[in-house]
């Protein structure tokens, strides 16, 4: 009751529409029961007419004929069409108001997932799979719109066509109405029985089908592994497996689906045997009429798809909460980094960075990944950060830009607390070039100026100049209108680290980040960027993480870490001097190339 409680807050927004939609679906069911009403009256008044004419016609064309039956199928057949027409305007209108509000929910409910996960930290990426943030985003969100839209129509619908025809049945005769409606809970309770195995099958179907498209992009993004690996046989193999699976379950609620709807008609023609049945033991008795028999099969037929239809808005209601609830625990996930919006804007003169004693575990580690980081980066300096695989690095930078927070201590920048500042303006100073390059699916253009707003391409160029990836760019038939592939696959591993660092440079950041963004380069192409980055980066902090000596022996100061310590600090020269583990590492390097020559 809880979630449904929450649910139901959504309908504040659109309650006019919504009760104006009700009030044109219970006047569309009003007309509807005013059909098999006409089509009666019709007959009886051709019957008695015939009664009346007995000697004067021969058979039942004549009757038809005849100028008075004309008179009589006219008139009637204009109240019909009349009729006819306003339900359908109504039922036009119930649509434009129950459905289309429903869209509008399923648009607000999905802004307000995207955003919330847009304030979600790192630990929550990190804990949940892609793939199911994804589908909590998209098909979830199409499942709770079922509850605004088909479930509360078809609730409406049921209750006003069912009573509005059900007490016409009884004010013709309560007998055969009894009769008429015997079969219909069976009916219901078979298309409960069904569309919950349905149901629950296409849960199954769904997962299924997820683990297919999962197989598949992954074996398209990694296309190039699988060639160069002569993999392409076995990856088609497990493809086949996984499209066969697909097959045999969806074929099994083919099966089902196909058995559902003839039964179904059965039922229905069984209401419809026992009303002929019975009517025609009235009608011997003179307490109906034939046009009474017709009426009640329409309103059988009427009744056919609200009774079915119980099961389905059941089922549909129980999948559109579940739904909701996987969305509420989203919207419930506690944001950790929290913005003190524009209330303080801390003026951004210097960007001299601090360390106070800064400690840091990810959530759910017990292990501490930096321990005690005292680290002064002055303004417009050029410092960087060497050591092992797994020291600590990475992590040190992520707090810059409040990807997370330090467990303890205090980062500042200016001699301000990070979680004083506005998250926006401070990540808006910041140009980031992350360890793991990430290319959007577009064009070269859009990915290197996909961190202001609007760029010229004169801004564009001038980037890419400064990453020394612009001859590369022009190399290209479409040049900077090429398409990079997904995650940049056109692109060689230089190429996409080159047009990030292009992407961060665009911004014109005041705080320049770069772990190990040129690892994919030859050494050539690495002096030609370090040299101009030089020129691009003097008046701005930089921070240069890279397992290369040559990246970082120009930088003012180099901090070398090691389990999350800063265990030597200095000069490229001052920490040669020391013979420590910068210096060993130095040397183990120079070994490698020299070997290289050889």
């Amino acid at each position: 009751m809880e979630s449904l409680k929450k649910l139901n807050r959504y309908l504040k927004d659109y309650k006019g529409v919504i009760w104006l939609g009700a009030l044109f679906l219970t006047a569309s069911n009003f007309f509807l029961i005013w059909i098999p009403v006409l089509i009666r009256q019709t007959m009886d008044e051709v019957e008695q007419l015939g009664d009346e004419y007995a000697g004067e016609f021969n058979s039942i064309f004549d009757i038809l004929l005849s100028s008075e039956a004309g008179v009589i199928l006219a008139y009637n057949s204009l109240l019909l069409i009349g009729t006819v027409l306003l339900y359908g305007i109504l039922l036009f209108a119930t649509r434009q108001t129950l459905i289309v509000s429903s869209r509008k929910i399923e648009f607000d409910i999905r802004n307000k997932v995207i955003d919330k996960l847009m304030e979600l930290p790192q630990r929550y990426f990190a804990s949940n799979r892609s793939g199911e943030t994804y589908v909590r985003a998209t098909e979830d969100v199409s499942r709770v719109r079922e509850y605004f839209g088909p479930v509360l129509m078809y609730t409406i619908n049921t209750i006003t066509r069912a009573g509005f025809i059900i007490t016409m049945m009884i004010i013709v005769n309560p007998q055969l109405t009894f009769w008429a409606l015997l079969p219909l809970p069976f009916l219901s309770a078979f298309a409960y029985w069904v569309s919950g195995f349905i149901n629950r099958y296409q849960l199954i179907i769904q997962e299924q089908y997820s683990s297919l498209a999962e197989r598949a992009q992954e074996t398209f993004s990694s296309i190039r592994l699988i060639k160069a690996y002569n993999r392409t046989g076995h990856e088609q193999d497990r493809f086949e497996k996984e499209a066969d699976s697909y097959r045999k379950k969806k074929l099994k609620l083919d099966l089902v689906e196909s058995l559902f709807h003839p039964t179904l008609n059965l039922l229905i023609g069984v209401s419809v045997v026992i009303v002929v049945w019975q009517g025609g033991i009235m009608v011997i008795d003179g307490l109906i009429t034939v046009g009474n028999i017709a009426e009640f099969v329409i309103y059988v037929a009427y009744l056919t798809w609200p009774v079915a239809s119980l099961g389905y808005t059941v089922n549909t209601f129980q999948k559109s909460l579940a739904s909701w609830e996987r969305i509420d625990k989203v919207l419930m996930e506690p944001i950790e980094i929290k913005d003190r919006g524009d209330s303080f804007v801390p003026k951004m003169s210097r960007c001299e960075i601090e360390f106070r004693n800064v400690s840091f575990k990810y959530p759910g580690s017990d292990e501490y990944s930096l321990k005690k980081i005292d680290l002064k980066i002055e303004a417009g300096s050029t410092v960087a950060i060497v050591g092992r695989t797994g020291a600590g690095k990475t992590t040190l930078v992520n707090l810059i830009p409040r990807l997370f927070d330090p467990t303890e201590g205090q980062l500042l920048i200016d001699g301000t607390d990070l979680k004083e500042w506005n998250l926006s303006t401070l990540r808006r100073i910041i140009g980031y070039v992350p360890q793991e390059t990430f290319l959007f699916s577009t064009t070269i253009k859009e990915n290197v100026g996909f961190g202001v707003q609007n760029p010229s391409i004169d801004e564009i160029e001038e980037a890419a100049r400064s990453a020394q990836v612009y001859d590369n760019i022009m190399e290209f038939e479409k040049k900077f209108e090429t398409l990079v592939g997904e995650r940049g696959i056109t692109l060689s591993g230089g190429q996409k680290q080159r047009t990030a660092i292009a992407r961060a440079l665009i911004k014109d950041p005041k705080i320049v980040i770069l772990d190990d963004s040129l690892s994919a380069v030859d050494t050539k192409t690495e002096d030609a960027i370090l040299q101009h980055l030089n020129k691009e980066l003097s008046e701005k902090t930089t921070i240069m993480i890279s397992h290369r000596i040559s990246t970082v022996k120009n930088a003012d100061a180099i901090f070398y870490i090691e389990d999350g310590e800063i265990v030597e600090y200095g000069s490229h020269k001052q920490l040669l001097k020391k013979k420590g583990l910068y210096s060993r590492m130095y040397e183990k390097q120079l070994l490698e190339q020299e070997l290289a020559q050889i």
